[in-house]
């Protein structure tokens, strides 16, 4: 946007310039429309790229956090079941090689969970994020951008040109025309970028599917890890106590 900001800048000081030259000639009129046009383009992208802004910080804010504690507070009480458990069977005051291994498990399995979640975390933003810049919001913002780019170039090219004022009609034709297509790409532009924000609820339906696939298996993960324990200790620590 600061390149097409400068380089519609330099067309509008570069109208002004010639209308100065030719008060009340076609260019005071086509520096107001196209000023006028700047001004609009430059309002209605900001806007949307505030609210996909807003959308993604909502989605964060009110769907994914609220995943990611639900998974942290079932792995809490996945440990909290495994102490409980463990210190049912663990008979006071034993030290020995089998339970330390038990102890290192449990250090383990609370570790793990926490890196899993991370990751889920991780991977659904990174993806959520990679989307958005690579296929879809910012890719279509970034052709607008293009498209106006190439619009300006040619509007320079023709106020570049020898006699503009002496050949004015010819001018003026051509300039209607480019100031015409300038407002199609906008209109074109602007509708792409308002049709991705109307999809933007159906994108956040397939991050929150994979956050919530990934987190499920983290705490069916935990809980599986929390069953090994148990026999573990059960089959190797009581029994070596009971020999």
């Amino acid at each position: 946007m600061e390149a097409l900001s400068w380089k519609l800048t330099c067309v509008c000081g570069l109208v002004f310039l010639l209308a100065t030259v030719v008060q009340g000639t076609f260019l005071d009129t086509y520096q107001g429309q196209l000023s006028e046009l700047h001004k609009q383009m430059k309002t209605e992208i900001g806007k949307r790229f505030r609210e996909n802004s807003e959308l993604n910080g909502l989605m964060i804010e009110q769907e994914l956090i609220p995943l990611l504690a639900e998974g942290t507070v079932a792995i809490r009480e996945a440990n909290r079941d495994l102490l409980e458990q463990l210190s049912s069977i663990r008979p006071n005051g034993t030290v020995s090689e089998c339970w330390t291994s038990v102890d290192a498990l449990i250090y383990l399995f609370t570790l793990f969970p926490q890196w899993d979640l991370q990751d889920c975390a991780y991977g659904g933003y990174s993806q959520w994020m990679r989307e958005d810049g690579r296929l879809r919001f910012y890719p279509v913002a970034h052709e607008l951008h293009r498209a106006s780019s190439e619009v300006i170039n040619a509007i320079i090219g023709i106020l570049s040109e020898e006699n503009v004022v002496d050949n004015a009609e010819d001018v003026e034709s051509r300039l209607d025309g480019s100031l015409d297509h300038f407002n199609e790409v906008s209109i074109e532009g602007l509708q792409d970028l308002d049709q991705e924000l109307a999809e933007h609820n159906e994108r956040q339906s397939a991050i929150e599917e994979y956050m919530r696939e990934c987190i499920d298996r983290t705490i069916a993960t935990s809980r599986d890890d929390v069953m090994y324990t148990i026999r573990y200790a059960e089959y190797y620590c009581l029994e070596e106590s009971n020999k």
